[in-house]
């Protein structure tokens, strides 16, 4: 991944060819990218995937609480009827003691129709299975917002970057020119016996450097452009038409709504899952009551199809089940321990974290204040250095001083540049972290 700070310290000369039938993207600011990152990009689709799954097994929990009714239907088909030992004496009253007489009792052909229902009225167990589904749910929220909050932090580096580097276009245009010149008249005066080859080959090496950086920073930009795409998960061309600008201010209102970080909400909510699962483990020994109802109907014939002369036959009952955990191998007691040792854990994780936030917050507030005043200091360096450039470099074509303190004073011109950019970049690195923490 291209980084902010890893080409601050280079000079660009980038030119950006557009393709004829090319389909673009163009964004204006900063909160046009996250608009559009919200509706593409796949982190956050993910994580709003996630929101749906939770919402469904919420759904599914409740579901587990309303009464089950089925159904069936069959068919038999007896081929062969099993026959029964019955004792003589029960239709023979003469018939000595111990002698039996086989019969066959029932119909070759049995069909049977059902209804069952049952509700399980009491469970106290599915009934906070509602409750921990509620804070999965929560849970899933809070993720979705940390991952808009990672996404939005790589775009926004990103997004500067590439303005950044575009910035650079102009700078690297001055100095190429500027290095051409310095060259051009010192192989003018080495043509007329005044530089020596020495002073020549230094000139030219500067020159020959100026364009190197340039070149380097195009590449550098061509990977930026090609990162953005994959984080804005799109294959389009991407135009970016607002320049360096900072993103709109946050309303006292929202901001004081964002004070907690998106990555400690993620801990309480998880907190709070915990919470809803130890109370889902205590129901464990908790005793249920369920209530059962079913109704039968079966119809016997020795006629497949003459349901005219078949034997109908109802059966239908009713019941209450009770269910009371005596003894379960102590796996609930187990259960129950280990969700109040996983509590305690979250717990810890949510204090540390909000002490490395408030920390992390307070480190950010310093940085942007001097980073602020460092770019205006800055700012008055860099205008300084360019007027002393300019007048160094009319010195240089009037005769006035030699190529020695020419190339001299355009490294301290380079170097001042750098700095500049370096100062600008974490301006807006730390200008945008900022943002961003209140905005999320």
């Amino acid at each position: 991944m291209i980084h902010l700070k890893s080409i601050l310290g280079l000079l660009p000369f980038v030119c950006l060819v557009g393709f004829p039938g090319q389909a673009q993207i163009r964004f204006g600011s900063l909160d046009d990218v996250f608009g559009y990152a919200d509706q593409n990009a796949l982190s956050i689709q993910s994580a709003r995937n996630q929101e749906q799954v939770a919402e469904s097994k919420i759904r599914a929990a409740k579901g587990a609480l309303l009464p089950v009714v089925n159904a069936s239907a069959g068919f038999n088909d007896n081929i062969t009827l099993q026959p029964t030992l019955v004792p003589a004496s029960l239709f023979n009253p003469a018939a000595p003691e111990g002698t039996f007489q086989e019969y066959t009792f029932g119909r070759k052909y049995l069909y049977s129709t059902g209804v069952q229902a049952s509700w399980k009225a009491i469970h106290f167990q599915k009934r906070f299975e509602v409750k921990t589904a509620q804070a999965a749910q929560t849970l899933s929220q809070a993720n979705t917002r940390y991952a808009r909050f990672q996404l939005y932090n790589q775009l926004a580096e990103t997004y500067y970057s590439i303005l950044l580097t575009e910035k650079y276009i102009g700078i690297a245009e001055g100095n190429i020119a500027a290095s051409d010149s310095i060259y051009r008249i010192a192989k003018d005066k080495y043509e007329a016996g005044i530089f020596t080859e020495e002073n020549l080959n230094r000139s030219k090496i500067q020159h020959l450097q100026s364009v190197q950086q340039a070149g380097n920073l195009s590449a550098s930009l061509a990977q930026l452009y090609n990162q953005f795409q994959s984080q804005l998960n799109t294959s389009e061309q991407i135009i970016l038409s607002g320049g360096l600008s900072t993103p709109k201010l946050i309303g006292k209102e929202e901001e004081r709504a964002n004070l907690m970080h998106p990555l400690w909400q993620v801990h309480k909510a998880q907190l709070q899952l915990n919470e809803r699962q130890l109370t889902e483990s205590r129901a464990l020994p908790y005793p249920s009551l369920s209530v059962g109802y079913q109704y039968n109907r079966n119809w016997a014939t020795d006629q497949m199809f003459n349901l005219a002369s078949a034997n109908s036959l109802p059966q239908q009952f009713w019941g209450i089940k009770l269910a009371i955990p005596i003894f379960n191998g102590l796996s609930a007691r187990e259960k129950i321990t280990q969700a109040q040792i996983q509590l305690r854990q979250q717990q810890q994780v949510l204090d540390n974290q909000a002490l490395v936030t408030q920390k992390e917050d307070e480190n950010l507030e310093i940085q942007y204040r001097q980073n602020t005043e460092d770019l205006k200091q800055q700012e008055a360096i860099m205008s300084l250095q360019s007027s002393s450039d300019s007048h160094t470099n009319d010195r240089y074509e009037s005769g006035i001083i030699g190529l020695d303190e020419r190339l001299e004073k355009f490294q301290d011109l380079l170097v001042v540049q750098n700095q500049y950019m370096q100062s600008l970049g974490n301006y807006y690195i730390s200008y945008y972290q900022r943002y961003l923490r209140k905005k999320l």
